[in-house]
C-alpha cells in the first residue's frame, strides 16, 4: 500500500520511493539480462567451437561446466562480502571483470592453444568467469532486501531474475546471426561490448543514487514511499539499515524446510541447466538442417513469458488471502512436474517441430519457479536475504559443474543416446517436487 510521507512521519532507511524502485528494477533486470547473455555465449556456440578445437562430448561437457566451479563456491560467501561490505560497492568490479573475460573470451582460446597445456587455461578462464559472476545474483538480493517492504521483495526480485531469460533471447537470436554470418568469436565481442554499456549504466545509477540522497532516512516531501502496513514495521526497515548481524546458520540448516528448498533449487536447476547448456547441442545434431535461430530463440522465449508473468502471479494470490506457503509450494509444484512430465515426452519424438513445442512447454513450465523457491529466501531470511541467497543459489549452481559433465559423459558413453539424459532429468525434477510439496515453507526461519 502507498502510503504519504506526511501520514507517517518516522524515518524510513532506506526504503527506495516509486521512483526509485521502478528505476533500480530496470536497471537490475538489463544487468542480469547481459550477465546471462555473457553466460549463453558458449553454450550457444559449442558446436562450433567444438568443431574448431576437435572437442568430444566429454570435452565440450567439461569445458561448459567448469565454469559453474568457480560460480558455486564463490556463491557460497558472495552473498555475505555483498551483505557486509554493500552489494552497491561489490557490483560494480565483479561485473567489469567478467566483462572484460567475456570480450576477451575467443583470444584467451586461442591463447590456451598456443600454450602447452590448453586443457588447464581453459579451465582456469571459465572458472574464473563463474567467480566474477558469481556475485552478481546475491548481490541483487541483498539490494532488494535492504530496500523493499516484504510484499515487494518477492515481486521485484522475481522480475530482476526474469532478465536472465532475456539474456538466454538475447544471446540466441543475435549470437545465431553472428554465428552464421561472422563467426562465433563475434558473440563474445558482442556481448562483452552490450556488458560495458550496462557497467556505465550502473554506474551512473549509482552516482545518481549518491548525489540526490538515495537511501537517505527520511523521504522528501511529495515522494511516495513503498510501506505495506500488513507485512512491514518501521523496526524492520531500520534493522535493514544496522551493521549487517552474524547469520544463525545452526538455525537455518537444521530446519527442514530450508533443505526441501534446496532440493527443488537443485533439481530446477539441474533441469535448466542441462537445457541451457545441452540443447543447442541436442537440435544441432539431432535436426541438422533446422535453423539455429529457430531453437536458440523460441523455447528461451516461452520462459520469458512466464517468468515475468510468475511474480505476478504469485503476488495476486498472496492479495487474494492464500498463504506465502501455500503459494510457493503450487509454484513450485507446478513447475517441476510441468518440467518431468514434459521430457518424459522427448523420446517419443522425432518431429524437429513436436520437438520444439515440448522443450518451449519445459521451459515455459521453469519460468514458474520464479513465483516459487526462486523468492524463498527473502521469505525465511529477510534480514540475510544476500547470505543465504548465495548458499542457497549455490545448490542450484551445483548442477551446473555435476549434471552438466555427468550429461556429456553419458552421451560419450551411450553414443549421444539423448533419451537417458533426459529421463533421469525428469526424474529428479519429481522427486524436488515431492520434497517440497512436503517439508518446504514460506515462513520466517531466521
Amino acid at each position: 500500500m502507498l502510503k504519504r510521507p506526511g501520514e507517517y512521519e518516522p524515518p524510513l532507511g532506506k526504503i527506495w520511493t516509486r521512483a526509485e524502485s521502478r528505476m533500480w528494477t530496470i536497471t537490475m533486470f538489463s544487468g542480469t539480462c547481459v550477465l546471462y547473455a555473457a553466460r549463453a555465449s558458449l553454450p550457444i556456440c559449442a558446436a562450433a567451437v567444438a568443431k574448431e578445437f576437435a572437442w568430444n562430448k566429454t570435452d565440450s561437457g567439461t569445458v561448459l561446466s567448469c565454469f559453474f566451479w568457480g560460480y558455486a563456491l564463490t556463491q557460497v560467501f558472495a552473498g555475505r562480502i555483498a551483505d557486509k561490505y554493500g552489494a552497491e560497492k561489490i557490483l560494480p568490479y565483479s561485473s567489469l571483470a567478467w566483462t572484460m573475460i567475456t570480450f576477451f573470451t575467443p583470444h584467451l582460446f586461442d591463447f590456451a592453444y598456443w600454450t602447452n597445456y590448453p586443457l588447464v587455461v581453459l579451465l582456469t578462464i571459465r572458472i574464473l568467469t563463474g567467480v566474477c559472476q558469481a556475485f552478481h545474483i546475491p548481490s541483487l538480493a541483498s539490494i532488494v532486501s535492504k530496500h523493499l517492504a516484504a510484499a515487494d521483495k518477492g515481486r521485484v526480485f522475481g522480475i530482476v531474475l526474469a532478465g536472465s531469460h532475456w539474456g538466454t533471447v538475447l544471446a540466441g537470436a543475435i549470437g545465431s546471426i553472428l554465428i552464421e554470418w561472422i563467426g562465433w568469436r563475434s558473440l563474445f565481442q558482442f556481448v562483452g561490448i552490450l556488458s560495458l554499456v550496462w557497467c556505465w549504466i550502473f554506474r551512473w545509477v549509482l552516482d545518481k543514487k549518491n548525489g540526490t540522497g538515495g537511501g537517505r532516512s527520511s523521504p522528501q516531501p511529495d515522494e511516495e514511499v513503498l510501506i505495506d502496513k500488513k507485512h512491514d514495521t518501521i523496526e524492520s526497515h531500520l534493522s535493514a539499515n544496522t551493521p549487517c548481524p552474524s547469520v544463525p546458520w545452526g538455525t537455518l540448516f537444521r530446519h527442514p524446510a530450508f533443505w526441501a528448498a534446496a532440493v527443488a533449487q537443485y533439481t530446477g536447476g539441474n533441469s535448466y541447466s542441462i537445457l541451457f547448456n545441452w540443447l543447442p547441442s541436442y537440435f544441432h545434431e539431432t535436426f541438422p538442417t533446422a535453423k539455429a535461430v529457430v531453437y536458440n530463440v523460441v523455447p528461451s522465449l516461452a520462459i520469458v513469458v512466464t517468468s515475468l508473468v510468475a511474480p505476478v502471479m504469485a503476488s495476486r494470490a498472496l492479495a487474494e488471502g492464500k498463504t506465502v506457503t501455500y503459494t510457493r509450494k503450487l509454484m513450485e509444484g507446478v513447475s517441476l512436474i510441468g518440467i518431468a512430465f514434459c521430457l518424459m515426452l522427448v523420446p517419443m519424438t522425432s518431429s524437429f517441430w513436436l520437438s520444439l513445442l515440448i522443450f518451449t512447454m519445459a521451459m515455459a513450465a521453469r519460468g514458474l519457479h520464479h513465483g516459487g523457491v526462486s523468492v524463498n529466501p527473502h521469505d525465511f531470511a529477510p534480514n540475510h536475504a544476500g547470505s543465504v541467497f548465495g548458499v542457497f543459489n549455490a545448490c542450484g549452481a551445483i548442477t551446473g559443474f555435476v549434471g552438466v559433465y555427468i550429461a556429456g559423459h553419458i552421451l560419450e558413453a551411450t553414443n549421444n543416446n539423448w533419451s537417458y539424459v533426459f529421463i533421469v532429468t525428469a526424474a529428479q525434477c519429481v522427486v524436488g517436487a515431492m520434497v517440497y510439496t512436503l517439508l518446504g515453507t514460506g515462513q520466517k526461519i531466521i
